[in-house]
């Protein structure tokens, strides 16, 4: 059993809806909104595909000249992506563990502070909110994977939106 990094699962489960050049796959993870909860920065893109390569799981075209490496998932990339695939979404994992981080050391930086901090993160999820609704609106014949993603992100900034202003609340009493 091959265990995949998330950066790499989220490349080969990309791969795994048609070929693709890491441009492409960077054009995708800013398209569907994945930005916000994935680390895969642009100039990593191209060091996971060199190692989804070495693992087997994926396989680049030989290209001529200046034309881009174009990257497909392999067999073996298709059965160890089902696995992690299944195994990820059935396991409960840290989420949101910078901000978890934050709150739990957040008695260290008193009430108003912790206000200000809240009031910041308000703003910036409110601002996402508004970006993932547009974003659905303009998306057309999005893979479920992708409708799905958008759909939880906007139920977990809602989510966290209530909870925000309920803790502002209590921390203004």
């Amino acid at each position: 059993f091959m265990k995949l990094s998330l950066s790499e699962q989220l490349i080969v489960g990309i791969l795994s809806e048609q070929a693709r050049h890491g441009y492409d796959i960077e054009k995708i993870i800013t398209d569907r909104g994945m930005r916000k909860w994935t680390d895969v920065g642009f100039s990593s893109i191209y060091y996971v595909l060199e190692q989804l390569e070495k693992k087997g799981l994926a396989i680049s075209n030989d290209t001529k000249g200046k034309e881009k490496k174009q990257y497909s998932i392999t067999d073996t990339g298709v059965s160890v992506l089902k696995d992690e695939t299944k195994k990820r979404i059935a396991e409960r994992k840290p989420a949101n563990t910078h901000f978890m981080t934050g709150l739990a050391t957040s008695n260290l930086i008193g009430a108003s502070e912790l206000a200000k901090s809240l009031e910041q993160r308000k703003v910036e999820l409110a601002s996402d909110l508004e970006a993932l609704k547009d974003k659905q609106s303009t998306i057309e014949n999005m893979p479920q994977s992708a409708r799905q993603l958008l759909e939880l992100s906007e139920t977990l900034l809602k989510s966290e939106l209530r909870w925000l202003n309920k803790e502002l609340e209590r921390t203004k009493q």
